[in-house]
């Protein structure tokens, strides 16, 4: 999928809508709930990545009626001129090339319960040893 752009929108407003809850009732009674379970947004001024934990719910006259489904989304979002902030959503099965996710969210979706993509979760904690590892570096540089 592409970029989508709003006319005129804002990051903020961007955000506060990517990351709204919603409910539906199908017409045999089910209700479906979408929920936003945390949010972040990891960049610069003109772009960067709003990462979101997600959950499903299913239920039928008060009672589950299939397994609740949670799963970790990817937005990259970007201000262009005359347009405004626009973003292109990404879930975790399609393997975004991005790992700025913090770990917190990986461990809010159990891949063992939820499933997911395994080499990506294990990018993403790469990604952050890596970073740890710069932060003791620059730190004991300067106590020198």
């Amino acid at each position: 999928m592409g970029w989508l752009f709003r006319n005129g929108s804002t990051r903020r407003g961007l955000i506060e809508e990517r990351t709204e809850g919603w409910e539906r009732t199908n017409p045999d009674g089910l209700v479906i709930t979408s929920t936003c379970l945390a949010h972040c947004y990891r960049g610069a001024s003109f772009s960067g990545v709003l990462w979101s934990v997600w959950e499903r719910t299913f239920n039928k006259e008060g009672t589950e009626s299939s397994p609740k489904q949670r799963w970790i989304q990817c937005d990259l979002l970007r201000y262009q001129r005359d347009f405004g902030w626009g973003y292109k959503d990404m879930e975790e099965s399609s393997g975004p090339y991005f790992f700025s996710c913090p770990i917190k969210y990986i461990r809010m979706v159990p891949i063992e319960q939820y499933g997911g993509n395994e080499e990506w979760r294990e990018q993403v904690v790469l990604h952050h040893q890596r970073a740890a590892e710069k932060r003791r570096q620059r730190s004991a540089a300067k106590c020198q």
